[in-house]
């Protein structure tokens, strides 16, 4: 949230807060998902990477055969 601050003479008024920016909802109870940069000019975000597609993963038992095998075939 941020507001506007008016300075005068003898007060300080502050206008109506907003919200800067929407955080993603993180529901860990440990920790805020954000921080402030070191030089206070930006805030650090947690963000989690959209879903992609799972990419296929092969597995080859007894390759160490297969070598022998490409190896007498030659």
């Amino acid at each position: 949230m941020a507001v506007s601050i008016k300075l005068g003479a003898d007060s300080v008024e502050a206008s109506a807060p907003r919200e800067l920016f929407t955080l993603p909802a993180f529901d860990n109870g440990l920790d805020a998902p954000y921080d402030v940069a070191p030089d206070g000019q930006r805030f650090l975000v947690r963000a989690i990477p959209q879903q992609q597609t799972a990419q296929p993963l092969t597995v080859i038992v007894n390759w160490p055969a297969l070598l022998k095998k490409g190896a007498a075939a030659q």
